[in-house]
């Protein structure tokens, strides 16, 4: 559709953007300063949706990189503007809150941004004897009740690896924990059996 509302042209166009076809005729001459817009604009949109960083600074990020003629620069929404339409949009992309405990956590959550899965247990962990945990901790997000800490010693220190978060402090939920860890360790080819 033209960006220009009382103009009803329409181009239809493959997802290769190759022209398929074109409605209606334009009544109008081109305005390459809505384009330039549009264009930074999309390209805000596309980085909003794929990163973390704040609306903001990508807003002002992608001003600068772009070098905007005057003109395009007095049509260009003002940052409160554009940020309210964008955290929108975001927030679409963005999975809800769980309401409890028992949920999954969405693909998109499981792995790092190559798309690499998560290590569950690192290669290392094969030699580590001696295991330190830590529970005492006074804050938990919300629907939990315990933040778990493992640590393997190796190098001389306490290295962490495994964060946990548990529904509650009973000792069944410790079970599962280590139930799944053991799982885990199964998968490498080793065993997870701390001693008390």
């Amino acid at each position: 559709m033209c960006s220009e509302r009382e103009c009803g042209v329409y181009i239809h166009t493959s997802v290769t953007d190759e022209l398929l076809s074109i409605s209606g005729d334009h009544n109008h001459s081109a305005n390459p300063d809505q384009i330039e817009v549009k264009l930074l604009r999309d390209k805000m949109k596309e980085r909003i949706l794929a990163e973390t960083m704040s609306i903001t600074k990508i807003y002002d990020e992608e001003i600068v990189k772009a070098n905007l003629s005057k003109a395009a620069t007095a049509i260009i929404p003002t940052v409160v503007e554009y940020r309210s339409n964008m955290s929108k949009a975001r927030r679409k992309n963005t999975p809800v809150i769980p309401s409890s405990v028992m949920f999954d956590i969405p693909e998109l959550y499981q792995q790092t941004l190559a798309g690499k899965r998560f290590l569950f247990i690192d290669v290392f962990l094969k030699r580590v004897i001696q295991f330190f945990m830590d529970g005492t901790f006074d804050i938990t997000p919300a629907h939990f009740k315990q933040v778990f800490l493992i640590h393997a010693h190796k190098f001389g220190q306490g290295l962490p690896v495994a964060f946990c978060l548990l529904p509650n402090k009973r000792g069944r939920a410790y079970t599962e924990l280590f139930d799944r860890l053991q799982d885990q360790a199964c998968l490498m080819g080793t065993r997870f059996s701390p001693n008390c």
